[in-house]
């Protein structure tokens, strides 16, 4: 029962930042790229392409559409990357050669 509550007030909150989304940027494309946003987030990748595939089709294929649910679907496929075992903690990125700074003592 006690995970149940947390579950209630958890999906209460995602709610609550919802309406808050739609508050300040109301019904635009950024809105609802905000909301994807979100809820791949919030693990609910299923959601945020649903939501971007609903974009398209209430949008249009402006560029500007086009580029944001581009970019949307490529945060959703990008997120189980940063994650750890799917919870929310995001990895560290791994360093490559051409991050690696040399420090010179003066």
């Amino acid at each position: 029962m006690h995970s149940e509550t947390q579950t209630d007030l958890s999906q209460a909150g995602l709610q609550i930042a919802i309406q808050d989304i739609k508050d300040e940027l109301f019904d635009t494309p950024e809105c609802d790229y905000a909301i994807a946003q979100l809820l791949n987030r919030w693990g609910k990748a299923e959601q945020a392409e649903h939501m971007l595939d609903e974009m398209l089709l209430k949008w249009g294929s402006s560029p500007e559409v086009i580029a944001l649910t581009q970019q949307g679907f490529a945060e959703i496929h990008a997120l189980p990357e940063l994650l750890i075992d799917n919870g929310s903690v995001p990895r560290k990125p791994k360093k490559s050669a051409s991050t690696t700074l040399n420090v010179v003592a003066a």
